[in-house]
């Protein structure tokens, strides 16, 4: 396992870590990807109805075979279930594009718009974890450059 240092990673990858509420979520879209997320589309999928219908869809594709998995951020695919479902094409196309959202912020199936994390631990009676970011890389790099600059640790290496 490896511990990424944000802070000390940032100057390489420009990230920005955002609280992963609805409303922090929405801000962030729309200052820094107003094309592809804009006010009018924050406003109608970051609330938790739109949230809940996304989380559903999104397991019925994965359910029915057209999403090979549940990480996957294939809009075609999932185009391919939404065509079935009898949804209108303003729906479909609302849906696709949270999808896309997924893909670009992180904000996926699970997202509880909260700012804390599902607990998916069987047999836990607890409904929430962690306290949740989402981190935004505007410059991907790799473990050596993140190594070089003293922003990793190694908690378990070698571990398998």
């Amino acid at each position: 396992m490896i511990v990424i240092d944000t802070e000390k990673a940032a100057p390489l990858t420009g990230v920005k870590s955002v609280p992963a509420t609805f409303d922090k979520v929405s801000e962030f879209a729309n200052r820094e990807l107003p094309k592809e997320f804009p006010k009018e589309f924050t406003d109608t999928v970051m609330t938790p109805e739109f949230q809940d219908q996304y989380g559903w869809h999104y397991q019925e594709a994965v359910d029915s075979g057209d999403l090979k998995n549940k990480w996957s951020t294939n809009t075609e695919a999932f185009g391919r279930y939404l065509d079935t479902t009898g949804l209108s094409e303003a729906e479909k196309d609302l849906l696709k594009q949270r999808m896309e959202m997924q893909g670009t912020v992180g904000n996926n199936q699970y997202y509880e718009g909260n700012g804390l994390t599902r607990d998916k631990i069987a047999g836990s009676g607890n409904h929430y974890g962690a306290m949740e970011t989402l981190n935004f890389e505007r410059q991907p790099v790799n473990l050596q450059q993140l190594e070089e600059a003293g922003a990793i640790a190694y908690v378990s290496k070698g571990f398998k």
